[in-house]
């Protein structure tokens, strides 16, 4: 107890303030992870209509060829209703995600998601780097807050913009201006 060290603060400002610096930092941490995680859905969106399509052409144009190979694990009329469903499966998904990429357009939208990943990761590195300035300056409270403050009217407008950037624009779904 006597011959411990005190654990030294992280920042020297109040805990209010680093408070409000944790809660923007959260603010922007989730949008972070939801613009990477929109970035893999776009990127797998990308790509299945052209697999689907693929996988369809083969399918029939070898149907013949695999209900013969399937007929030697079971029955003939099974072989012929498995490779149909299989067929009708990958033509349902195929229309399901075709929809769905015609509604999102998710090569734009990739570009988007991966821009403001960009943007929030730098904004993130900016707040940590403006806080730790103000620490070394011994700055006052009040540059703390007016710090604080325009920081999170930042990342506001950084995710006001945003979300308008990846809602569903009328143009992507084929209505007029």
């Amino acid at each position: 107890m006597w011959g411990q060290k005190p654990k030294e603060k992280k920042y020297s400002f109040s805990s209010n303030y680093y408070k409000i610096f944790l809660d923007i930092q959260r603010r922007c941490d989730f949008q972070i992870s939801f613009s990477n995680f929109i970035l893999y859905v776009l990127f797998v969106l990308q790509y299945t209509i052209p697999i689907f399509l693929a996988t369809i052409a083969v399918i029939t144009a070898v149907n013949d060829l695999l209900v013969t190979f399937i007929q030697e694990f079971v029955y003939d009329d099974q072989a012929e209703n498995i490779v149909n469903f299989f067929i009708f499966l990958i033509i349902l998904l195929g229309t399901l995600f075709g929809t769905i990429s015609a509604t999102t357009n998710p090569s734009e939208s990739y570009d988007n998601a991966a821009a403001f990943h960009n943007k929030f990761s730098e904004f993130k590195i900016n707040l940590a780097i403006d806080m730790r300035n103000l620490e070394l300056t011994n700055a006052m409270e009040e540059e703390y807050l007016q710090l604080l403050k325009e920081k999170n009217a930042n990342l506001s407008e950084l995710i006001e913009e945003y979300n308008q950037k990846r809602s569903i624009d009328k143009n992507q779904v084929g209505g007029d201006n």
